[in-house]
């Protein structure tokens, strides 16, 4: 049997060199990441919309992934046609909390953001999909086509609008995998960087269906809903619990 060869004192040094090198690099990625996203969070107003400082944005995973996909909403619709954090009457519910909202001349956009890693599974008429990392991990969660539609509809209700000025969207991660979910492209299920790209394309071909006059007047009328106090977002977290554990 071959002995294994020893590395010699000018290769340990080098891969020493190597490691610290990668290493001072992600840290230097991570601070300016780090940075960046403190000016944005500020910048886009993402604080004042949603209630929510840096410390709860940043080491909250759900508002997190709503502060990425918000800042990146801002950049193709500006930040006064992007909403977030909106509490509206409900059914089942007394409230129901919508991720973020966008008000457009082409469509209402409804989105529920899930910050997920991993391979995602599920159809349209599961309860529950599931968020999987391998056969000692998984984890399951409430289908969010059903979750968003309960968003549509309070958002039909409390604008009074038509269902086709509509479109509600569940936006995943671009850390997650999609390929193993069973749902028709009609549902609009999209990865961050697809959803981007579905957005763009959907302003650039749709007719206008919605004027500037009504665009601003949906807008102040969602902007009531917002900073919902610690009351109501407690409340609506229990009801959620309920229905879970009772269905």
């Amino acid at each position: 049997m071959a002995r294994k060869r020893r590395k010699s004192g000018v290769e340990v040094i080098f891969e020493l060199i190597l490691t610290v090198v990668l290493v001072s690099v992600y840290i230097l990625f991570r601070i300016i990441v780090f940075v960046y996203d403190v000016i944005t969070l500020y910048k886009t107003k993402y604080n004042k919309k949603s209630g929510n400082g840096f410390l709860k944005t940043y080491f909250d995973k759900g508002n997190y992934g709503e502060f990425i996909l918000y800042r990146i909403l801002t950049r193709i619709f500006g930040q006064h046609a992007v909403l977030t954090n909106l509490y509206l009457d409900n059914v089942n519910t007394d409230k129901t909390e919508v991720d973020v909202i966008v008000v457009s001349n082409k469509n209402i956009y409804i989105f529920e953001m899930k910050n997920y890693a991993g391979y995602i599974y599920g159809s349209e008429k599961d309860k529950n999909w599931t968020q999987v990392f391998n056969k000692f991990s998984k984890h399951k969660f409430y289908n969010p086509l059903r979750q968003n539609y309960v968003h549509t509809e309070a958002v039909k209700k409390y604008l009074k609008v038509e269902s086709a000025l509509l479109m509600p969207l569940v936006v995943f991660s671009n850390r997650s995998k999609l390929s193993k979910i069973n749902v028709s492209q009609k549902t609009n299920v999209f990865q961050l960087r697809n959803t981007v790209k579905f957005l763009k394309q959907n302003e650039k071909l749709s007719d206008n269906l919605i004027t500037d006059t009504q665009k601003a007047t949906y807008i102040k009328a969602l902007l009531e809903m917002s900073l919902a106090d610690e009351t109501v977002k407690q409340k609506h977290i229990e009801d959620v619990k309920t229905i879970v554990e009772t269905s």
